[in-house]
């Protein structure tokens, strides 16, 4: 079940903001439509930020991202800065939820700010990716549990990505600051950060490596494609987020 329909708990009053925002590429013309709080702005031609207003995510949220590129389109997608996830005055679950279907040729470059979980906050985010035959595309996301001095919420976070209507990749990544075993050694091993590079179109090899403050391994894809998954410090499964992806850091055009 997707976060954007997963049903509210039965009882109580939870607060609650829906907000959905649209954009596509088709016949070299980039279209949109959104709505506080997510709002998207234009900051280059091809180029796209997604904006949060008005603070959150809180508890109770629910917020959609639809991406739709026409054949041999092209479209960086960035936000504007880091997304805090924030428990709302009922509790309940922040939801987010990207759509993205690539045509032919299409090329999708999709890397958020990382997204920070907060003492108390829940939070599940999905992206649904479909890809036509010779699309491409890169996706990152980096999850932080807590700000400084916090053990961190929730977090659930589920990929999924087809190509030409062939499975490429399923996967769901559950943290749990306050849970000794998800935090434990079966789970994040302590650290505060996890991070996921999704690279579809490229035929790199398997790499990792361990360090003091950082854990990675890249994984090749039948699709072909490669996934790069990262845990430890914060600043250090940033960097390797940066590195594993095609031209350069993720805050780059």
């Amino acid at each position: 079940m997707r976060p954007d329909t997963a049903a509210l708990p039965a009882g109580g009053v939870e607060a609650r903001v829906e907000a959905h925002a649209r954009l596509s590429r088709h016949d070299g013309r980039l279209t949109w439509a959104s709505s506080p709080p997510l709002v998207l702005r234009r900051t280059g031609p091809r180029r796209v930020h997604l904006v949060q207003v008005g603070g959150g995510p809180l508890g109770g949220d629910r917020l959609r991202l639809d991406v739709d590129l026409g054949p041999g389109e092209s479209l960086v997608l960035r936000t504007a800065a880091a997304t805090i996830v924030q428990p709302g005055r009922d509790g309940g679950t922040a939801r987010f939820a990207v759509h993205a279907r690539l045509g032919p040729g299409a090329v999708l470059d999709w890397r958020p700010a990382p997204t920070v979980v907060t003492d108390g906050a829940d939070w599940w985010a999905s992206l649904d990716l479909h890809l036509a035959d010779g699309a491409a595309a890169t996706v990152t996301e980096q999850l932080v549990l807590g700000r400084a001095g916090q053990r961190g919420g929730r977090a659930r976070s589920d990929l999924a990505a087809t190509v030409a209507g062939r499975p490429l990749l399923v996967s769901s990544t559950r943290l749990d600051g306050a849970d000794p075993v998800l935090s434990g050694p079966g789970g994040s091993g302590g650290a505060r950060s996890v991070g996921t590079v999704l690279v579809c179109g490229s035929r790199a090899g398997e790499a990792g490596g361990e360090e003091d403050d950082l854990r990675w391994a890249r994984t090749v894809l039948d699709g072909p494609g490669t996934l790069t998954t990262a845990v430890g410090a914060t600043t250090a499964v940033t960097r390797l987020l940066a590195a594993q992806c095609p031209g350069g850091a993720a805050g780059s055009t």
